[in-house]
């Protein structure tokens, strides 16, 4: 998940190199404004890793922006091209800087004066440590012995996604998801039922200019075997419908993600019930997967088109072939793979450590024909398969 676009700009590839080359925008926090309410010798300052390091100049602490940022979960956006200035935002504050001038903007139009202006180091944006801090309220202190540290725990409060210039931020201990555009401050939507929520990741995608869909995953438990995953459509900064997932994986099976949508439609997996849902919220049509397929499991919806669906139950891992009326389905591998690999897939327990399930990728479909990728790395096995639709 890309939380920042890179934007290669005519007239400004300072800014733009520097955004590929630099970290996000942490702040170093000058004496006079590191009086927190907490001693110094009751926090915990942690280093942060950047690649190209801080310096000093006249007294104040330049660091890496996009580095910076990164590790603070705050995500920086290019304004307008042409001008050498960007956003930097988080779930509760959007700065716009630009480089050589010595104040930042915030969502509310109030100037912010900064100790010195940012710059571009050989393709590096730097920023003053304390512009973070006075915007953000993260305290960055720096020195070249401990190197660029701070007491801000963002990394483990937040995930996030951006679309464009549409972000989005879901809140990792309550699950409430918040979006806005860059230079804007965030607005909340609604909250996400995350079960046991732990490692969360964000994806986000843009379906007209007020309906966005945003995907989540929630990997939990020791190990974290189990996943959860939600999708959300919004419109007008609303939670119009939810749908949730929750599976275990055992054997490590890298699952593909459900499709996105069908015409328009959108994909929405609840369990074994699969919704193809209307951007306005309306449930166009349903399927009931277990029904259709025999198998009491949670499914994976990996493709669908005009003449068919492919969809996989979690447990065995093995496409089925779907018509669209929802009326048949059909099991695909026994029709395209050896007896010898039948008997692996139906005889090896499925809560094994490199159980692969049927090991088809589905890559198209023309002519009536479904071609498909089948990888087998415990019999050698990697070549391309062709199966004839059966309706």
């Amino acid at each position: 998940m890309k939380s920042v676009q890179i934007i290669k700009l005519a007239g400004t590839a300072s800014i733009a190199m520097s955004l590929l080359l630099t970290s996000s925008s942490l702040t170093t926090i000058p004496a006079h404004a590191a009086a927190a309410s907490t001693s110094q010798n009751k926090v915990t300052w942690s280093t942060l890793d950047v690649k190209h390091k801080p310096y000093t100049n006249k007294g104040v602490v330049f660091v890496p922006l996009k580095e910076v940022s990164e590790q603070l979960q705050l995500q920086l956006q290019l304004t307008t091209p042409g001008k050498n200035e960007l956003y930097i935002n988080s779930p509760i504050q959007s700065v716009r800087i630009t480089i050589g001038q010595s104040r930042a903007v915030n969502a509310k139009g109030t100037a912010l004066k900064l100790e010195a202006a940012p710059v571009v180091k050989k393709g590096v944006t730097y920023v003053p440590a304390s512009l973070i801090t006075k915007a953000f309220g993260i305290p960055l202190k720096y020195d070249s012995k401990s190197g660029l540290r701070t007491t801000f725990d963002a990394w483990s409060k937040y995930a996030y996604a951006s679309k464009a210039n549409m972000l989005f931020w879901v809140n990792r201990e309550n699950g409430m998801l918040s979006m806005g555009k860059a230079g804007s401050t965030p607005a909340q939507v609604g909250m996400i039922p995350v079960e046991e929520i732990d490692q969360v990741s964000l994806s986000a995608h843009r379906i007209n200019s007020n309906t966005y869909v945003v995907d989540l995953s929630n990997y939990y438990g020791e190990p974290h075997i189990h996943e959860g995953r939600y999708r959300v459509l919004i419109q007008d900064n609303k939670i119009l419908k939810l749908s949730k997932t929750n599976h275990s994986n055992f054997a490590g099976i890298n699952y593909k993600p459900d499709q996105l949508s069908y015409k328009g439609n959108i994909a929405m997996m609840n369990g074994s019930t699969l919704e193809l849902v209307h951007p306005t919220g309306k449930t166009v049509k349903s399927y009931d997967l277990a029904a259709i397929t025999g198998v009491e499991d949670s499914f994976i919806v990996e493709a669908i088109e005009q003449d068919f669906l492919l969809v996989r139950p979690y447990t065995k891992a093995t496409l089925y072939i779907v018509h669209p009326t929802g009326k048949t389905a059909k099991l695909i591998y026994p029709e395209l793979l050896d007896e010898e690999t039948i008997k692996v897939i139906e005889e090896m327990p499925p809560n094994e450590v490199g159980f692969i399930g049927d090991g088809l990728t589905y890559t198209g479909y023309a002519g009536g024909k479904l071609t498909f990728q089948y990888n087998n790395p415990f019999l050698g096995q990697k070549e391309k398969r062709t199966y004839t639709l059966p309706f």
